[in-house]
């Protein structure tokens, strides 16, 4: 399942230009679908811790009124599995937004691996009692520091680097939250100086088909600053707060 780069850039010229508000260009567009989509997966774990806890208190529903299960489909399809294979406990980790497990085959069963904090390493290797072993491993994440592409001021730590111990255990599987790819309206410029769409190189939006209508009006608010027209902004924040009402009734 994903969403159409190409109708959702169709559907924002369609509403930019029907009074002549501007033009977003098809890179302007790119970047900004790229932020909103990971935006609305932010959004979506938020909205789904939410959804349960209101669940929890009586306040849930079945069915099509299940909303945590409509939340969790909304996730799902960034669901993804890995096999790492470390070397001296060490390995490389996919680009992840968020790990949801680890485990390894010991002794034909599967056994989870714990994470823990780096900082908080020293104390259990201080007590054979509390000391990572095969039946009781651990992991913690570590990284580089990168610059920011679209911010060179903005310093960011990206954890690439996967550490179990103990050190024995040499493959691992992953479970975790993929980062969508950035979504790509491509095209080539006629001679008559018109954008032709290339489906064949195209990205689609990876999110889920129900998030289209926030997708487009995240989009647009963006779209509010670059053509400097504050009325954008103001009439898709008031779409948003009215949508965002409706769910919490």
């Amino acid at each position: 399942m994903a969403i159409s780069v190409d109708r959702v850039y169709k559907k924002v010229l369609a509403i930019l230009n029907k009074e002549s508000r501007g033009l977003m260009t098809p890179d302007e567009f790119n970047r900004i679908g790229s932020q909103v989509q990971l935006d609305l997966l932010d959004k979506a774990f938020h909205d789904y811790n939410k959804a349960v806890i209101r669940d929890s208190m009586g306040r849930g529903g079945q069915g099509y009124a299940d909303i945590p299960k409509k939340i969790q489909e909304r996730i799902d399809p960034f669901y993804a599995t890995t096999s790492v294979t470390l070397t001296n406990g060490v390995g490389n980790l996919p680009e992840f937004y968020n790990i949801i497990s680890v485990s390894t085959t010991n002794c034909l069963a599967i056994a989870d691996i714990e994470r823990v904090e780096k900082a908080k390493l020293n104390f259990l290797l201080s007590s054979p009692l509390t000391t990572p072993s095969t039946t009781f491993p651990i992991y913690y994440l570590s990284g580089v520091i990168e610059i920011d592409d679209e911010d060179i001021t903005t310093v960011d730590g990206i954890y690439n680097t996967i550490t179990v111990n103990p050190s024995s255990i040499t493959t691992i599987d992953v479970n975790y939250i993929s980062v969508p790819n950035e979504p790509a309206w491509t095209y080539y410029t006629s001679s008559g100086g018109g954008l032709i769409f290339v489906a064949a190189d195209a990205v689609d939006f990876g999110l889920h088909p129900s998030s289209e209508v926030e997708l487009i009006l995240g989009i647009l608010r963006y779209a509010g600053v670059i053509v400097k027209d504050p009325t954008i902004i103001q009439t898709i924040g008031q779409e948003t707060a009215s949508k965002i009402q409706q769910e919490n009734l």
